[in-house]
């Protein structure tokens, strides 16, 4: 209640503060041609990032805004085939401007939202880039990070296919933030078991930031993040509604979604998506040590499957004063636990039909989340406020088997969390610029299941922050300080594990017989660390681009560091936490280097990361097992431990894309990271390097086709030799992907379709990263789909 009545007053003030000027109009026009004939390009996009309100150039390549605030906003400018343009504009009067596009066969370049202003990706001092939705589901994979994780630097912790955890250079779980309508996401990122908990569905890209970025994006970005951006609003004065829809032949999946938005002219917008997948459990890779693969038993990864629902509604209004957005969003993921006790069993021997069935059988994860958000921008003359506030319920329920297909609910969790965000930006027309905000979050977890892993907790973070920005013909310098106040109270759980006897086998071969008390998790932690960040961006001609940055930041131990104890369902391990942990705190530099031209573009970045009182989650050698009548299972030990780290890497690429054979691109990326521990050892959780590399043909026009392309990918992962102790090491392999699309009219509407076939060679592997490897479960094999997408309504009002 009373976070209510302090955003009632936060509200109530921001208005009172508006000055009546700003209701006076302007109004913008301009015209887009071609840098290369002078011609106009049609169809251009052309959006006020500051007010959400966008709209196209018509067949002349002009287009045309009224009734905009007199203020200062950032208009972004973008088509297929041309460099992305972002230009600063004072609206004080109404003005036209012209604009030059240059061609390019790199693909939309999106902006990024840094220090409260918008930037293109060779403008800011960190590495970060963009991919939009189309880029990020033309991998054809059926999850989110699985196609992340064909970039550079990302890479995926996974557990078959439906579950997927996110690690950038080498750090995951709440070392890395997830950013989604305008707010930081926490749905339980502590654990490997737990999937990244945002779909696709109603997103226009998605921004990846390497490094430490707390400044800008919050608490706990100690290694990245991962900021979903929504969809646009349709241009103003349309309504439109399109589909999306995928088949895929591995797992028999179904995916899709639909949607529909609108702006009308007085500025009020409207969307809404709602969407779902449906996969059977998927066929592993060819099994190089089987004589007879036509005869494999194993042939399925047993109990794979997964199934998710979900949707998105926003509604808000632009204006002369600014803008207001509310967003609603929801997401069930039903998602199979391929277990131990299924390799090698006769679960694995399963009839084709079991396997394709799609109910859900213990054990699995049924996991829903609920977001809704408020995000308002207010214009100040020529500064603005920002202040956004959001709510946010995790509920997570994990069944296991009982006899007869029964079921029962052994962990249950339900997190409730509360987030704002408030900020004053200074004139982004000047070459120096300020951002002073606050940001907090209020969270509380509860279990509710038979068992428990993590104690019941609550957890509070507020912060301050100011960041500062330079920016001067060649050079762009970003900076800035933030200090957080966090404090967690923990609890143990009523049904919660109790004192027992069990039989310990040290990794010694000694044998011990003890009882091991459940350790005090009634505990109360306060941390208050501070972060800097300071980087440039030069330019010393149009080819050649430098970054350098040099940043700190920091991850709190969450209360399950601190508080687990106890058998964590569907991994078979019984894992103990630790509440003396310090917080982890980073220093972190960033050195880039892009050159381009017309022909070449090649980009290379390294860092070096030091990290203090690093926490990680390891094996320790032991095992146990509890003495009960009916016995019970033998559980590895692993203990969240904590000591200082260092993380190294780069990621070096190039891409040809000749002028003068407009029809071909030819790009590759390499990444390595390796991570060590001070004190001796490896980290765990470090990805094999990776080099993809893809080579495009494309046609604008083939008769009736347009935009058609063909496009072979190649990704070679090597051996991992660097592994913690008993952690397995995973051979080389090669996979090979294909894919097809083109575009045609049907009455005037553009339809999009494409085809593709995902390791083409049916090659069996283990990911490095996968959990199911130490059970024998091999990566997805050969995979055949299609994608559509059809705009069923356009209507110009």
């Amino acid at each position: 209640m009373k976070l209510n009545y302090r955003i009632r007053y936060c509200i109530i003030l921001l208005v009172t503060l508006l000055p009546f000027k700003l209701f006076s109009q302007s109004s913008i026009s301009g015209k887009v041609t071609s840098i290369l004939d002078k011609n106009p390009i049609v169809g251009a996009n052309i959006f006020i990032t500051d007010i959400q309100l966008g709209t196209k150039t018509n067949v002349e390549g002009v287009f045309t805004f009224e009734k905009l605030p007199k203020t200062i906003v950032h208009i972004q400018i973008s088509t297929e085939g041309y460099k992305t343009i972002l230009k600063t504009v004072n609206l004080e009067k109404s003005l036209s401007i012209d604009v030059e596009m240059e061609p390019s066969v790199i693909e939309l370049e999106d902006v990024l939202i840094t220090s409260n202003n918008s930037k293109l990706t060779d403008n800011t001092p960190f590495p970060a880039n963009s991919i939009s939705q189309n880029e990020i589901r033309k991998y054809g994979a059926n999850s989110v990070m699985k196609n992340l994780s064909y970039l550079p630097g990302v890479d995926r912790i996974s557990i078959g296919n439906a579950i997927g955890k996110p690690i950038i250079r080498g750090l995951s779980f709440n070392q890395i933030l997830l950013y989604s309508q305008g707010t930081r996401i926490e749905n339980q990122q502590w654990d490997d078991h737990h999937d990244l908990g945002l779909s696709d569905i109603g997103v226009e890209s998605v921004e990846i930031v390497r490094g430490p970025a707390a400044l800008i994006y919050g608490a706990d970005a100690l290694g990245g993040a991962l900021i979903f951006r929504d969809e646009k609003p349709a241009a103003f004065g349309t309504i439109a509604t399109d589909a999306n829809l995928g088949f895929e032949s591995n797992t028999i999946g179904f995916n899709g979604d639909a949607g529909i938005k609108g702006t009308s002219k007085n500025g009020f917008f409207y969307g809404l998506r709602i969407g779902g997948s449906s996969q059977t459990s998927y066929q592993q890779g060819e099994d190089n040590d089987n004589n007879n693969n036509s005869q494999e038993e194993d042939a399925f990864a047993p109990n794979s499957k997964f199934m998710n629902t979900n949707g998105k509604f926003n509604t808000g209004l632009s204006g002369q004063w600014g803008v207001c957005k509310l967003s609603y969003s929801f997401l069930n993921q039903q998602s199979g636990i391929i277990e131990e006790e299924m390799s090698g069993s006769s679960q694995t021997q399963k009839d084709e039909k079991e396997q394709r069935d799609r109910e859900m059988e213990a054990p699995y994860q049924d996991v829903t989340t609920h977001i809704v958000s408020l995000e308002n921008t207010f214009f100040t003359g020529k500064s603005k406020i920002n202040f956004n506030v959001a709510y946010q319920l995790n509920d997570r329920k994990e069944f296991e088997p009982l006899e007869d297909k029964m079921k029962e609910l052994a962990i249950g969790l339900k997190l409730n969390v509360t987030t704002y965000d408030i900020k004053w930006t200074s004139n982004a027309e000047k070459n120096f610029g300020l951002t002073i905000g606050s940001q907090g979050t209020f969270l509380q977890n509860k279990n509710n299941g038979k068992e428990s892993l993590v104690p019941n907790a609550n957890e509070r973070d507020l912060a301050g922050y100011s960041l500062f920005r330079y920016d001067i013909n060649k050079l762009n310098i970003l900076g800035g300080v933030r200090m957080d106040f966090r404090n967690i109270e923990a609890e143990s759980y009523e049904n919660g594990f109790e004192e027992d006897t069990f039989i310990i086998r040290h990794s010694q071969a000694i044998v011990v017989i003890d009882t091991i008390p459940h350790p005090e998790v009634d505990f109360k932690k306060n941390y208050t660390p501070l972060s800097f960040s300071l980087g440039a961006s030069f330019q010393p001609n149009k080819n050649l681009t430098l970054k350098l940055n040099c940043a700190t930041g920091f991850s709190a131990p969450n209360y399950a560091q601190l508080g687990t104890f106890g058998k964590h369902e569907g991994t078979f391990r019984f894992e103990r936490g630790n509440n003396e942990f310090n917080v982890m705190q980073n220093l972190e530099a960033d050195l880039g280097l892009i050159w381009e031209n017309e022909y070449i573009t090649l980009n290379i970045s390294g860092f070096i990361n030091k990290i203090k009182d690093y926490i990680y989650l390891i094996n320790s050698g032991d095992t146990m097992n509890k003495i009960t009548p009916d016995g019970s299972d033998l559980l590895p030990i692993y203990d969240y431990k904590q000591g200082d780290a260092t993380l190294s890497g780069f990621e070096a690429g190039f891409d040809i894309h000749p002028r003068n054979i407009s029809w071909l691109d030819f790009n590759t990326n390499y990444s390595l990271t390796k991570g060590t521990l001070d004190n001796g050892g490896n980290l765990p959780y470090i990805a094999s390097g990776k080099l993809v590399s893809e080579l495009k043909l494309l046609k604008n026009k083939i008769g009736q086709l347009k935009n058609s392309y063909i496009s072979l990918i190649v990704s070679n992962y090597e051996k991992q030799k660097d592994v913690t102790e008993y952690e397995l090491s995973t051979d080389a392999y090669t996979l090979l992907d294909i894919h097809i699309g083109t575009s045609f009219k049907i009455n005037k509407n553009p339809i999009q379709i494409g085809l593709f076939c995902t390791n083409i060679l049916n090659t069996g592997y283990f990911n490095q990263l996968s959990l199911v490897k130490y059970i024998g479960v091999r990566d997805m094999g050969r995979n055949f789909g299609i994608s559509m997408k059809i705009p069923l309504y356009f209507k110009e009002k």
